[in-house]
């Protein structure tokens, strides 16, 4: 068994970490975290380093990663490190659980999380190093790009798009073929039922953009 380590030690390494250890795929060598603390990380797993222990790392021969970052405001941290990642050689795996639902038909790119209770319908194609939490839908021939973060609870039409790095918080819904922009914040709740052009932070129903 190949063995892989966690890149981050908070909320979402916990789900990371419970994916990969229902799947069973991957033996988890330990975390990369921001403070290395006493040691010991999530679910009795050894703190290895920091960003600058993955170069030397890689070298030992440690060939894989799962991106365990997640994203509040914004998912510029994550996309950074998963360049990084990149960078300096490693596979970074999409983590999926069981138990989510995934058309044959989706085209998807690497270091993806899926949660369980996701349901996603045919001819959807996600780009890189994207999130997509408890019991969301993402229905067909919609496409998810690089780094974007649908948070648990929300809906995606048919034929919408979602650009790089947008965020769509808890329970947002967005109609079909709607197009939301590069960087855009949906929040919690909000109806999308225009395509949102400019970057900013958009609520209510239907959504709005506020300063």
């Amino acid at each position: 068994m190949d063995e892989i380590i966690l890149i981050g030690g908070g909320g979402h390494a916990k789900v990371v970490i419970d994916i990969l250890e229902e799947r069973g795929d991957y033996n988890i060598l330990g975390i990369i975290a921001k403070n290395k603390g006493d040691g010991i990380g999530i679910g009795g797993y050894q703190i290895l380093g920091n960003d600058n222990d993955l170069q030397e790392l890689f070298n030992k021969g440690v060939k894989f990663a799962a991106m365990g970052v997640g994203g509040y405001t914004n998912n510029t941290l994550r996309k950074r490190i998963y360049e990084d990642l990149k960078r300096i050689g490693f596979q970074v795996i999409s983590a999926i659980h069981p138990t989510a639902s995934i058309s044959r038909t989706v085209l998807m790119g690497e270091g993806n999380v899926v949660f369980s209770g996701v349901v996603i319908g045919p001819y959807v194609r996600l780009g890189n190093n994207i999130i997509v939490a408890t019991g969301s839908t993402i229905d067909h021939d919609s496409v998810l790009k690089d780094h974007s973060l649908i948070s648990a609870g929300v809906t995606v039409g048919a034929e919408t798009q979602i650009e790089e790095g947008a965020l769509l918080a808890l329970g947002s819904k967005i109609i079909s073929g709607i197009t939301i922009c590069k960087g855009a914040l949906i929040g919690a709740g909000a109806v999308i039922t225009r395509n949102i052009s400019e970057p900013g932070t958009y609520v209510g129903i239907p959504g709005k953009r506020i300063k």
